[in-house]
């Protein structure tokens, strides 16, 4: 997942430049239930400025959280515990050959087991940080069938130079 991760900052760099950010967000619970992660390009403007940084911390004060923590966890295997992570990537300047340069903030939400989390939080974080609050549930804005195939078509296309999985062995 890291590997997909940087790669998408990579296309993301290479197609938008410095216009655009990423913010990537993982659930992990230690009971061995699944990994959800989700990514997300953003205006770097939000980045750059430290928005979306303090758009998770505030929203999660809202809630009663507790704090995040500036920390550096790898891929999480180490990880005994449960913990919401979110990585806010900003590209660097253009004129830097590497397509993934940019620097990344690692922030981590510790979860107790009975702790009661909202997975949609980081979805929720954005929505309203982008204003976009008429998608915090994502039942309310789905695709036809026909839109869905043509955005994932689009997708593959632009992603095909940098997926991995397409080499030849």
């Amino acid at each position: 997942m890291q590997r997909y991760r940087k790669v998408l900052h990579a296309m993301i760099r290479q197609k938008a430049k410095t216009d655009l950010g990423a913010v990537t967000w993982e659930v992990s619970r230690a009971s061995g239930i699944h990994i959800h992660w989700q990514f997300l390009p953003v205006p770097s403007d939000l980045v750059k400025k430290s928005l979306v940084e303090a758009a998770f911390k505030v929203e999660a004060e809202n809630e009663k959280y507790p704090p995040f923590t500036t920390k550096e966890i790898g891929d999480g295997s180490g990880e005994n515990t449960d913990y919401f992570r979110v990585w806010i990537w900003t590209p660097r300047h253009v004129d830097i050959d590497d397509d993934a340069a940019g620097t990344e903030k690692s922030l981590v939400l510790p979860l107790s087991p009975n702790f009661r989390f909202d997975v949609q939080f980081g979805r929720r974080v954005l929505a309203k940080l982008l204003q976009l609050e008429r998608r915090l549930d994502w039942k309310e804005c789905l695709q036809s069938e026909i839109e869905e195939s043509a955005d994932a078509d689009a997708f593959k296309r632009a992603f095909k130079e940098f997926d991995f999985s397409l080499a030849a062995d």
